[in-house]
């Protein structure tokens, strides 16, 4: 008896578990790079591979690029790139950091809005399908497969696993759509960040109706160390109604505006006083002694700035890398420092800043969380408003923190003096982290009024 395409092909012959699937298998593809072959058996084998044919059309860093896709006999199959690595469910049973909770949720949220915005439908996200490579990447797995899978059983008796990262409407026998893979993908970010499942049960029947008319507990509940603006961004994808989820690319950014705003920090044990702050002291200086000799030399020159830096923050290097070369630009320096401003491999820092207008073909330097601190433990911001910019410099400094300056008019107070900060005094932060003070410039100039002409 021959052997099937697929393990003739790629030499697909490891079984791995096959979940939905009526097989999945390992093997290698002809450069020999890990493939995952998923065989199954669609209801409308025609329908499933045009949708895989769009699936494979999608490339994007956070997908699992589909290679290959046939019949063979009554079965199809599904050649995708293996990331290895973690999946979610590994990933949540090792505790991970809520900064590095967050950055998962977003490199997958990253990953759907791709796929949404060639109209295709993951539709099966869930724990196993978020993985971490061993690069530190995020990969979503498994996109458009559940096409070919026959509807869950959420009989009484059925193990709750069928049912704890099905959305509402798939619940109520509806077709999913891109809010169902949004609040299935906000379903994993709960596991990530509290080590439980949303809704539980003791049998699919129970963890259905959970999923129809039960209450999510706020994550905070379960860890602390959750900031509301995070708990909040979730518990969004989490709503009953699709229309108030919002959309994958939503999701995104909403996640990684709360990790740009150092909303999210690492909290580690040890209580030793950090020495994390110089290291971001000097790389600030050197990054404003650059910026000061690009200015000599005319980098800046409106006239010759044609590409507009897009903001990184927060991003993996391998995304950024892939965002700055979207905008006509190219990685220069990638420093790794000590940073409590995300977690190790985001981007921390980067020069030129976002919205700098620069010539296309630019090197943008980038600063990339390395691991962080071990004896970084937060402490509180000191009040600095109304202090001197050089006093309240220097107690900030003191206190551990990197202090980044910015000024603007304000006829209430007086020019030199600190007008607001961000974070706000009394803030839990971690040593090392930037906060951000405004200085007073004094009350805008007066508009000087035009001199009357003479009469004649």
């Amino acid at each position: 008896m021959s052997e099937p395409v697929y393990v003739q092909r790629y030499g697909a012959k490891r079984r791995l578990p096959p979940g939905r699937a009526e097989a999945t298998l390992a093997g290698r593809d002809a450069q020999g790079r890990p493939v995952v072959v998923t065989v199954v058996r669609p209801p409308d084998p025609d329908a499933f591979l045009r949708t895989m044919g769009l699936v494979a059309s999608v490339r994007h860093l956070d997908l699992a690029a589909v290679i290959d896709a046939g019949r063979d006999g009554p079965d199809c199959f599904v050649v995708s790139e293996d990331p290895g690595g973690t999946d979610a469910a590994g990933l949540a049973a090792g505790r991970p950091s809520v900064a590095g909770a967050a950055l998962t949720a977003a490199s997958a949220a990253a990953g759907l809005a791709a796929l949404h915005e060639r109209g295709v439908i993951h539709g099966g996200v869930d724990p196993a399908s978020v993985v971490r490579a061993p690069d530190g990447s995020i990969v979503l797995t498994g996109a458009g497969l559940s096409a070919a899978y026959p509807p869950p059983d959420l009989r009484p008796g059925t193990p709750p696993d069928v049912a704890r990262y099905l959305s509402p409407e798939e619940v109520a026998g509806r077709s999913p759509g891109p809010a169902s893979d949004v609040y299935r993908l906000g379903l994993v970010a709960y596991l990530l960040l509290t080590g439980r499942h949303a809704f539980d049960g003791a049998d699919a029947a129970a963890v259905a109706q959970e999923q129809l008319d039960g209450v999510v507990r706020p994550p905070q509940l379960y860890n602390p160390e959750v900031p509301p603006a995070l708990a909040q961004v979730v518990m969004r994808a989490l709503e009953k109604d699709p229309g108030a989820r919002g959309t994958a690319a939503q999701f995104q950014a909403d996640l990684e505006r709360v990790l740009r705003t150092a909303q999210v920090h690492e909290v580690v044990e040890e209580r030793r006083p950090s020495r994390a702050w110089l290291w971001i002291l000097l790389a600030v200086i050197a990054a404003a002694a650059a910026l000061a000799a690009a200015w000599a030399l005319g980098a800046f020159d409106p006239g010759r700035g044609d590409v507009r830096v897009p903001d990184v923050l927060g991003m993996t290097q391998q995304r950024a890398t892939a965002t700055l070369a979207d905008a006509g630009l190219e990685v220069g320096r990638v420093t790794r420092v000590r940073s409590t401003e995300g977690p190790e491999g985001a981007v921390v820092g980067q020069d030129p800043a976002a919205g700098t207008m620069v010539e296309e073909g630019s090197a943008v330097d980038l600063q990339v969380a390395g691991a962080p601190s071990p004896s970084a433990t937060p402490v509180a911001v000191p009040d600095v408003v109304g202090s001197s910019e050089s006093a309240a410099t220097s107690q900030l400094t003191g206190a551990g923190f990197s202090v980044v300056i910015s000024r603007q008019e304000d006829d209430s107070v007086p020019a030199g003096s600190v007008a607001s900060q961000e974070p706000q005094a009394g803030v839990l932060a971690t040593p090392g982290s930037k906060v951000t003070i405004v200085v007073s410039s004094g009350p805008p100039a007066p508009t000087a009024s035009p001199t009357p002409s003479a009469s004649p």
